[in-house]
C-alpha cells in the first residue's frame, strides 16, 4: 500500500520554509512553489511530499513540475 501524504496548513508551510506570507503566495502564483490543494470547501493544504521536494532543490522543482 502507498504511504499516505500529509497535508500542511499555511502556518506550517511558512514555518518549515521560512518564507513570509507574501513571498509564499508570490512564488505559488509564479509557479515556483507547489500550489495548494483543495481538501474540502473552505479548506486548503499543501502536500508534505511536494514541500519536501521543493526544499531539496527549489530550482529543480520549478523545471520539473511547473509545466
Amino acid at each position: 500500500m502507498d504511504r499516505l501524504d500529509r497535508y500542511l496548513k499555511e502556518a506550517e508551510v511558512l514555518n518549515v520554509t521560512s518564507l513570509s506570507h507574501a513571498t509564499l503566495w508570490r512564488e505559488v502564483k509564479a509557479k515556483r512553489f507547489p500550489a495548494q490543494v483543495r481538501i474540502s470547501p473552505g479548506r486548503v493544504g499543501w502536500r508534505a511530499s511536494e514541500i519536501a521536494s521543493w526544499q531539496a532543490d527549489p530550482t529543480q522543482w520549478y523545471t520539473t513540475n511547473a509545466a
